[in-house]
């Protein structure tokens, strides 16, 4: 601002929106408000919302239906109404339907009882009550080919099942097809088939659009989604026709080139909102710093110029730097940083502009601060370890001078009693500080800001010789703590490493994305364990372990684990994605397991038949329980294990994932069988 003042003989006023992210997301908010009530706009935002919500992924681009299950869980992909759908696909049949006032049901039971001892009630796709009408959405090609996961020629039979059923009962069944999807024409021709059965159309009127869309909670992540392009669109100086070219070669264009159709007006309103009160906003505020130097108007008289934390810089910020220096003759950069720390690429941060030192800046000399005062030196060890996992991350030598005689990293895994791992961490660090004098100091972390432990208040009276301090791992940066501890190392779609994907559009006014998985979130836990001098405790608490921890108990870490996995911590053997979590039968208290991916993923199995809560598991040649120990015969057809059940001829044993398997054995024969020579086999196709 200073520079603009000198240059131009008077300083702006900075916007409001500059300094306070929720008065810009407020301006946003009502201009999406503006925009969905004028009669030329309000169709391509509707559109937005209707089809764009999300990027599309056909399913034919997946290995298994888990990694499906993680792509509609990490990109929130539910109906505007609501419901939580199978396919991106389905979501857009559910949008245009309530967009256009066509009521809809999501698989509801068909009007007609057809559920059997092994089959469960049809559920068609969608029902639509006011006319009689059936939708089912078939996922396969033209050629009638399903995904690589799905058996084809089971598919193929239910979908004749299914037309069999609607003949026989004389219901109207429209039938659409992820063809149609990858073709563009899913919904024009769903429209001409609705139109083609009588149905009529009643359009959500314009006045009526945004509060609907906001009660179902939709304007907020796009006012979000606006605001952080808004923010990297300016702050990286773009033009729309930057912008229309990266869209011209994104993986996605149709979605790309809609997005940029509903962010020009948004942005071009914004930018009159500034003109008019006669402000500017602080990328503004850059961007005239920076031509002003580079026009002439304004000469540098610094001769050295330093900057800390270097790994966080912008592009925009770089220029106005390099400006800076060719405005002053000999002056020098002095730029410190470490690219293992760079964790704000979401605010703009570019980690290349370091990596590229030389490209922005010239010839230069590094020199590595490789001595670290804080940490002991198996914490170090392992952070580093850790983040050099990544081999893009610059190779450096770190040295300590606090020495451990033991491992001063510890994983936590959750136990039989749930919440007990802080307590236990607590403990621990309570014990290790009695060698120390004076009260210790420990930092609580976490990913996100509901992680806030709920007795952190109690925990000064319960732990007197400690002091306590919680905030998340980003605003921890650059602090310290006699022992740190991490909360919240699980999976899902708030764990550790995150599972929530940024927009893939944000990569149109963002630096490129790093080819190695989870980058930034890895260099994040490198910042949460480097924050403690003694000792730093890793928590899996409240779920699944995360990726991170399994890395770390499996990778050859200098680490010492406590507690052990959950019972259910076992994949889920149909989607391959989720994990078997234990369940009880809300109507006999009964125990089973079920698929974390739920609803998604509706795969259940029953729990140990000898004591009737574990989980069996694979071990060898057959299934050991988590609870009791007991060992359970194999199904020697599939992956399933053998229970005594008694049928009209006496007892027999059966596999657990009847109906799917009708492998059965008479128990009499049950000792001269047991490689189930002479057993039943059958399964079902």
């Amino acid at each position: 601002m200073a520079i603009v003042g000198e240059a131009e003989g008077k300083r702006p006023a900075l916007a409001a929106t500059a300094e306070n992210d929720r008065t810009l997301f407020d301006l946003l908010k009502k201009i999406v408000a503006d925009l969905l009530a004028v009669r030329d706009l309000s169709a391509t935002l509707v559109a937005w919302f209707q089809e764009g919500f999300a990027p599309y992924r056909s399913q034919q681009e997946f290995r298994n239906w888990g990694e499906y299950h993680d792509y509609i869980r990490k990109f929130d992909i539910r109906s505007l109404k609501g419901d939580v759908v199978r396919s991106f696909e389905e979501c857009e049949i559910a949008n245009f339907l309530y967009l256009h006032g066509v009521a809809y049901e999501y698989e509801a039971p068909y009007e007609h009882d057809l559920a059997t001892p092994e089959k469960r009630q049809y559920k068609p796709d969608f029902r639509l009550p006011d006319h009689g009408i059936y939708i089912e959405h078939f996922g396969v090609d033209a050629s009638g080919n399903t995904a690589p996961f799905v058996p084809r020629e089971k598919y193929l039979e239910e979908m004749e099942w299914k037309r069999g059923v609607h003949a026989e009962y004389d219901t109207v069944l429209i039938e659409t097809f992820s063809h149609e999807q990858s073709d563009g024409r899913l919904l024009r021709n769903l429209e001409k088939k609705l139109v083609d059965h009588g149905v009529t159309f009643s359009p959500m009127p314009r006045e009526e659009t945004f509060s609907a869309l906001d009660r179902q909670g939709r304007i907020d992540p796009f006012t979000r989604l606006v605001a952080t392009f808004l923010q990297h669109f300016k702050g990286n100086r773009l033009s729309f026709g930057d912008i229309a070219e990266r869209a011209g070669a994104h993986r996605d264009k149709p979605r790309a080139m809609a997005f940029l159709a509903v962010f020009r007006p948004i942005f071009e309103r914004y930018e009159e909102a500034l003109a008019s009160a006669g402000e500017i906003d602080f990328h503004d505020m850059i961007n005239r710093a920076t031509d002003l130097v580079e026009e002439g108007r304004y000469r540098s008289p610094f001769g050295y110029i330093l900057v800390d934390e270097f790994q966080d810089i912008s592009p925009s910020r770089a220029r106005l730097l390099k400006a800076l220096l060719d405005s002053s003759p000999g002056a020098q950069l002095f730029a410190v940083g470490d690219d293992w720390q760079a964790i704000y690429r979401f605010g703009g941060s570019d980690i290349s502009v370091m990596r590229e030192f030389g490209v922005h800046f010239g010839a230069f000399e590094r020199i590595d601060l490789v001595t670290t005062f804080r940490c002991a030196d198996r914490i170090a060890t392992v952070a580093t370890d850790f983040v050099l996992r990544n081999p893009d991350q610059i190779r450096k030598t770190v040295n300590t001078t606090r020495k451990a005689d033991r491992p001063a990293v510890f994983v936590g895994l959750p136990g039989e009693q749930e919440l007990s791992l802080l307590k236990e961490a607590l403990d621990r660090i309570e014990a290790d500080a009695r060698q120390y004098e004076g009260t210790s100091e420990v930092l609580l972390l976490g990913r996100y800001r509901h992680l806030r432990p709920r007795n952190l208040d109690a925990l000064p009276k319960q732990y007197p010789g400690l002091r306590f301090t919680w905030m998340t791992v980003h605003r921890s940066k650059g602090l310290e703590a006699d022992y740190a501890v991490v909360l919240g190392l699980c999976s899902g779609k708030y764990g550790f490493p995150a599972e929530i994907a940024d927009d893939p559009l944000l990569d149109l006014v963002l630096a490129a994305p790093e080819a190695h998985p989870n980058a930034e979130e890895r260099r994040l836990l490198y910042v949460a364990v480097t924050r403690a001098r003694r000792q730093v405790f890793l928590l899996a608490d409240g779920g699944q372990p995360s990726e991170f921890v399994t890395e770390l108990i499996d990778g050859g870490y200098d680490i010492e684990v406590f507690g052990r996995p959950p019972e259910g911590d076992v994949p889920c053997p149909r989607c391959g994605g989720g994990r078997l979590e234990r369940r009880e039968n809300a109507r006999n208290g009964g125990v089973f397991y079920g698929c974390s991916n739920f609803p998604l993923c509706e795969h259940t199995a029953r729990a140990c038949p000898r004591c009737g809560n574990g989980l069996p598991v694979k071990s060898g040649e057959a299934y050991v329980c988590h609870d009791c120990g007991g060992t359970i015969e194999a199904c020697p057809v599939c992956d399933g294990w053998l229970n005594a059940r008694m049928g009209r001829y006496g007892r027999f044993l059966g596999c657990s994932n009847f109906p799917v398997c009708e492998y059965t054995r008479n128990l009499r024969e049950s000792k001269k069988t047991r490689d189930g020579a002479k057993g039943k086999r059958r399964r079902r196709r």
